[in-house]
């Protein structure tokens, strides 16, 4: 079997950057969320639980979360940027198994006190890959890797649970695709409406969306191949794995650069670089050396190549039981792992009982830690963008409105690239017209709470802030057709056709308390 050593140690210290990025996107977040003056404040949550939850060990099994303890609102700044600067530690690769564990805990702790902010398949396909990553050898640092130095082998089972959850992200996600019947991606349209309808509008989507319509309808027959047949090579010999990954790198690439999904993308990358093996990784470095000029080519009996060469394992000759032990829980791990992926893909696209069996009490063991899921990527796609605005009046007549950052409200001004950043609520507010009702009324309540009576609270959260001192007196939503202009249109100085449509919703009155 090749040596996987050194790809173990690249894909930890890739992690480490998704979580950077992740913890970083966080820490001026979540307080803006959760805290007491929050949209969905995790106090008043935990003030709602049933009485059949307060146990201490039991709201920890439903809600493993550190902030069952920490109550201040300065814990949910501080929390994730520890986690920042712990991410650090595994970029380097310093702190053993010990990191991506207190890595993994603290961001399912920040996740589940985010509540509907947070609960998005980026956010689940890291805690499951942080999870596993906990498996794999802690010994070995960026600069062992660069020195080329001997570095310890993982498990073969964690190295193929890692591929099957990038399997299941990609090949679910194509299932997922043909199972919303007929729509836009069966009749080769989703890419035509994909870019200007995402939740957050890149720039960069801006440009591709300008590319001809057989652009965008190769571009849905690439998605399938990538997504079906090509996943498939994941488990395949050395070199379909390299040729999905050279396929699959500049896909996510191109993905992150047209649109705005934070570190899902890069975290997408960072899980394919485990279908390699140092060997591959010799190749590409003899490669680069031949294309730079800068020295001859590395020979198959250098020392470079010589120490990374796997180093032969007498653990297969001993019947020493603690040798034994590792392989018999990674092996549990597996079927546990496997098996709850399996339940959980068939809980989704049967939509009901698997063979009659109710698996709520099943999965219910496992959800709350989020470290088994099913991946669903844009099973369907929006064919027109409807926008909610919020308008605040102070008379009833004269309406002012309230421009969220990051969202598509100016026609001048270029959509956004978020890059590494995630701003959660934009991103969540952009759901608001597809009709999800309840879900979102909790948190549209606060937010005009606070718009009406604490508007310091929510300021930084708005571009165009009417009322910064007392607040309106009313409040209603206006909804606008927004579509991308062409470069006609730019040429105007127009990136955005506004139109507004239908009615606006009935005016809620603001009704604050007094003061204490």
């Amino acid at each position: 079997m090749s040596a996987r050593g050194r790809v173990a140690v690249l894909f930890r210290s890739a992690l480490g950057f998704v979580f950077l990025a992740a913890f970083l996107s966080m820490a001026v977040q979540l307080r803006d969320l959760a805290g007491t003056r929050g949209l969905l404040p995790w106090a008043d949550f935990l003030g709602r639980l049933s009485p059949g939850t307060t146990g201490a060990l039991t709201r920890f099994l439903s809600f493993p979360t550190l902030f069952l303890w920490l109550h201040d609102d300065a814990a949910l700044t501080l929390v994730p940027s520890a986690g920042a600067a712990i991410a650090v530690l595994l970029v380097l690769g310093l702190g053993g198994r010990v990191v991506p564990l207190v890595l993994w805990f603290l961001y399912l702790s920040c996740v589940t006190t985010g509540r509907d902010f947070f609960y998005y398949q980026w956010d689940n396909l890291l805690l499951e890959a942080s999870f596993l990553a906990i498996f794999l050898p802690g010994r070995g640092t960026l600069l062992d890797l660069m020195r080329g130095r001997r570095l310890p082998e993982p498990s073969p089972i964690v190295v193929f649970l890692l591929r099957w959850l990038l399997f299941r992200l990609l090949f679910e996600s194509g299932l997922a695709k043909i199972a919303a019947g007929e729509g836009t991606w069966l009749n080769l349209s989703a890419m035509t409406y994909y870019y200007e309808t995402a939740p957050l509008p890149s720039w960069g989507g801006w440009f591709v969306q300008q590319f001809p319509l057989w652009f965008h309808h190769v571009s849905v027959f690439f998605t399938f191949f990538v997504e079906l047949p090509l996943a498939i090579c994941i488990f395949l010999p050395r070199r379909f794995r390299q040729a999905f990954f050279l396929i699959h790198l500049p896909c996510q690439a191109s993905i992150g650069l047209t649109s705005n999904y934070g570190f899902f993308n890069p975290l997408s990358a960072a899980l394919s670089l485990l279908v390699l093996d140092d060997r591959g990784l010799d190749e590409a470095r003899r490669l680069s050396r031949r294309v730079l000029r800068r020295t001859p080519p590395v020979e198959a009996g250098s020392p470079a190549t010589a120490a990374a060469a796997p180093v032969e394992s007498t653990a297969g000759r001993t019947a020493d039981w603690r040798r034994a032990l590792p392989l018999v829980a990674l092996s549990l791990l597996a079927f546990c792992v496997v098996s709850a992926s399996v339940l959980e893909g068939l809980g989704y696209f049967l939509r009901g009982p698997i063979l009659g069996w109710d698996t709520s009490r099943v999965r219910g063991l496992y959800a709350p830690c989020r470290t088994v899921n099913v991946y669903h990527l844009f099973p369907g796609i929006v064919r027109q963008r409807i926008d909610a605005e919020i308008e605040g009046s102070d008379d009833g007549v004269e309406w002012k409105p309230y421009h969220l950052r990051y969202a598509p409200v100016d026609p001048g001004v270029p959509p956004p690239m978020t890059w590494l950043h995630n701003p959660r609520l934009p991103f969540h507010y952009s759901f608001l017209t597809l009709g999800r009702g309840r879900r979102d009324q909790e948190y549209l309540n606060n937010l005009a709470t606070r718009l009406c009576c604490d508007p310091a609270a929510v300021r930084h959260l708005f571009t165009d802030f009417p009322f910064p001192a007392g607040g309106p007196k009313a409040l209603r939503l206006v909804y606008y057709h927004d579509r991308f202009g062409t470069w006609g249109d730019l040429s105007l100085g127009n990136y955005w056709l506004r139109e507004r449509v239908g009615q606006p919703s009935r005016p809620l009155t603001c009704s604050c308390a007094p003061a204490p």
